[in-house]
């Protein structure tokens, strides 16, 4: 039984593995090819460009520095020059005609610096301010969140008394910000997002089969002889399975990694995390990038765990896939929110355990000590995958073959 796991993941590495990764690779990498390619930028000179070879454009025209006052100042003196203000205010609609919604390369911290000042927080990518609301702009920054979070509406409703405690947390983020270019860091949190679902069913292909019946890679009668037996099979079909999950999320995380550096770089891993989200914590752009991937092998881990336990319990592969894929679209198309109750709900879905990990729109309270949606997300998925262990556990007592 000690080379349980080399055998069970020997049963994985088949010819139907490789033509579903490589089928999954392709459908994975489309949603990011075109996401890449729908952009429209201005050059230095004016002229439109489209596609992927506008990121570079957009790299190349990010002016970045610390966003001290003379940098603010720069900024504003820059916008009052550039190409992009016509387009921008709507004197010129020239990217209307063309059915175009032009990318800026300031777009990013225009919004933080219009943030404060900004009814209902519309996004606004110009920069009209005043130079004294850009000499006050970090205490308006910190003094504006009482009123954004009464009006705001947030994942969990807050009290008054909880409004007061963010805003305190709010005023010891360190500033000034740093601002770069950093698509690559968005666009692997948004990435993620928007394709994780898809990972999550590759999985259901080709762990469906773990404990079914009737199958190679499930379960054969010698083996449930014993009850030593059932319970080392629990425990290595729960350990190949991880094991596999493991691996095949880091070849997902590293080909992403891979199209985002030849698309957009890594660049900007050192710029704040507050130019793009709304939170306390004092980071970059890499430390939240990371927790992003580890939160997503989080998940990935959670959702193995829930495959087998429908595994064991329907015994039939074919019937716990299209189970697992009508969940993970379903996840997919319904989003966090606080209207209808499928929408309230989705907050307890491990495919969601990677969206907006920090923000303080998804905060939790208990009592006075606040907690981000990150360490909902950590609290449910372990419960998740002790209940799913206990549960495989109780099942294999009673599994019968006939």
């Amino acid at each position: 039984m000690r080379n349980f796991i080399p055998l069970e993941l020997k049963k994985m590495r088949n010819k139907s593995t490789l033509i579903i990764s490589l089928l999954f690779l392709i459908i994975i990498l489309i949603p990011w090819i075109q996401t890449a390619k729908s952009i429209d930028v201005l050059d230095d000179e004016g002229t439109i460009h489209s596609g992927i070879g506008g990121w570079k454009i957009l790299r190349e025209r990010t002016v970045e520095g610390t966003m001290t006052l003379d940098y603010l100042l720069k900024m504003k003196q820059n916008y009052e020059h550039s190409v992009d203000k016509p387009y921008i205010e709507g004197t010129v609609d020239t990217d209307r005609k063309l059915g175009k919604r032009l990318t800026f390369p300031h777009d990013a911290l225009n919004w933080e610096l219009n943030f404060p000042y900004i009814k209902y927080r519309t996004l606004d990518n110009s920069l009209n301010l005043k130079d004294k609301q850009l000499a006050n702009y970090y205490v308006d920054w910190k003094g504006s969140f009482t009123e954004y979070l009464s009006t705001e509406q947030n994942l969990f409703p807050y009290t008054d008394k909880q409004i007061e405690i963010i805003s305190q947390k709010m005023q010891k983020v360190h500033t000034p910000f740093i601002f770069k270019y950093d698509s690559g860091w968005e666009y692997l949190k948004i990435g993620l997002l928007n394709t994780i679902y898809l990972f999550f069913m590759f999985l259901a292909f080709i762990l469906c089969e773990g404990f079914s019946k009737n199958s190679s890679k499930g379960i054969d009668k010698v083996i449930l002889s014993t009850k030593e037996s059932r319970g080392k099979l629990l425990s290595y079909k729960l350990g190949s399975a991880c094991v596999f999950s493991t691996i095949a999320y880091f070849v997902y995380i590293a080909i992403v990694l891979l199209f985002i550096t030849a698309v957009y770089t890594l660049h900007g891993w050192d710029s704040s995390v507050q130019i793009g989200t709304t939170t306390f914590y004092s980071i970059n752009q890499l430390q939240e990038g990371l927790l992003y991937i580890l939160m997503g092998y989080f998940s990935t881990l959670v959702v193995t765990h829930l495959i087998l336990f429908l595994s064991v319990v329907f015994k039939r592969g074919k019937m716990v896939l299209a189970l697992s894929l009508i969940y993970f679209y379903l996840v997919n198309t319904y989003q966090m929110g606080r209207g209808a109750l499928i929408e309230k709900v989705m907050i307890f879905m491990p495919q969601n355990f990677i969206n907006n990990l920090l923000g303080i729109e998804k905060l939790y309270f208990v009592g006075n000590t606040v907690f981000p949606y990150v360490f909902v997300a950590l609290f449910l998925g372990i419960v998740y995958i002790l209940l799913s262990r206990i549960a495989i556990s109780i099942w294999m007592r009673r599994y019968y073959l006939q």
